[in-house]
């Protein structure tokens, strides 16, 4: 029972103060333009994309509802660094593209995040923090996934009663 309380502590400790300090690192330079990680995230995916993309396939890709997204959005389309076009082939759909701002903060926020990777890669190694890497990764699949598919189907059984 005390090796199981030791882990939990240590799990906590490092939720406390590694993962939070992970985004806050992610996080600092893209505050400086008014946008979150995420929101640079989402510049960057538009600026990457070989064909038009639009809201749903970026709710898809991020794994979030489509609401998400479009709040996501709505902050970049009033920062002026995303912008709308209507597919004219289908009216009903919104491409989006970065204005030139944006495209000027998009590659400004890539290059810093270059400029960490390549300092978290100097101090660990490649070998080191693609094992690291690695071992996020199966945490996420093992666990991260297994306990939101099991939630889901447990709020899904619910909502049929």
């Amino acid at each position: 029972m005390e090796d199981e309380r030791q882990l939990f502590d240590a799990f906590i400790n490092s939720y406390l103060f590694s993962l939070k300090y992970l985004q806050d690192f992610l996080s600092a330079p893209a505050e400086k333009y008014g946008v979150s990680f995420d929101q640079f995230l989402i510049m960057h995916e538009i600026n990457q994309a070989h064909d038009n993309i639009t809201l749903m396939e970026l709710s898809k890709a991020h794994q979030v509802s489509r609401s998400a997204i479009s709040r996501q959005i709505s902050g970049l389309l009033a920062a002026n660094y995303v912008a709308q076009q209507t597919d004219l082939d289908d009216r009903r759909r919104r491409i989006l593209k970065l204005t030139t701002q944006g495209r000027q903060v998009e590659d400004t926020l890539f290059k810093e995040g270059l400029k960490k990777a390549q300092s978290t890669l100097n101090v660990f190694g490649a070998d080191k923090l693609a094992h690291t890497l690695k071992f996020i990764n199966d945490f996420t699949d093992e666990i991260m996934v297994k306990d939101n598919d099991q939630l889901f189907e447990k709020n899904k059984h619910k909502n049929l009663i």
